[in-house]
């Protein structure tokens, strides 16, 4: 796993992979998920790259590296 290096609770939150709501692809794009919805057929999660710790607010990714990793070209939608 790549080590996002700021604060404690942070690298906390991390060590729990399996309750975890922080994944890091193996794009090296580290991503929240911040919610769910079921339907009878599937569960979809929706997930956010992560700009900045967010317990202590260190910046931790760069929104151009991110966006030019996922292909993304809307930089709106990667901000947290």
């Amino acid at each position: 796993m790549i080590n996002f290096r700021c604060c404690q609770g942070f690298q906390d939150a991390l060590q729990i992979p399996a309750i975890s709501s922080f994944k890091v692809e193996q794009n090296g794009v580290l991503f929240l998920t911040i919610g769910h919805s079921k339907t009878e057929s599937e569960t979809s999660w929706y997930e956010q790259a992560v700009i900045f710790c967010p317990f202590c607010g260190k910046q931790l990714q760069d929104p151009n590296e991110v966006a030019l990793k996922t292909r993304g070209d809307n930089l709106e939608n990667l901000l947290i």
